[in-house]
């Protein structure tokens, strides 16, 4: 359970990194979608690697 709790907090301050960014670079003020896009997809690969571990438990 220790490494769950471990993977929600990693996936939690991704969010807040996610949170952060409001999608612009603070050097151009240009938005950073593929830095976004980069993040988003490994916020959803920590939520299918949740499921999976909840799942196999239940």
């Amino acid at each position: 359970m220790a490494e769950l709790e471990a993977a929600i907090e990693r996936l939690e301050r991704a969010v807040a990194r996610l949170e952060a960014a409001h999608g612009v670079d603070g050097r151009s003020g240009e938005v950073d979608y593929l830095r976004l896009r980069e993040i988003a997809a490994r916020v959803d690969q920590a939520l299918a690697r949740i499921g999976r571990i909840l799942g196999e438990g239940g």
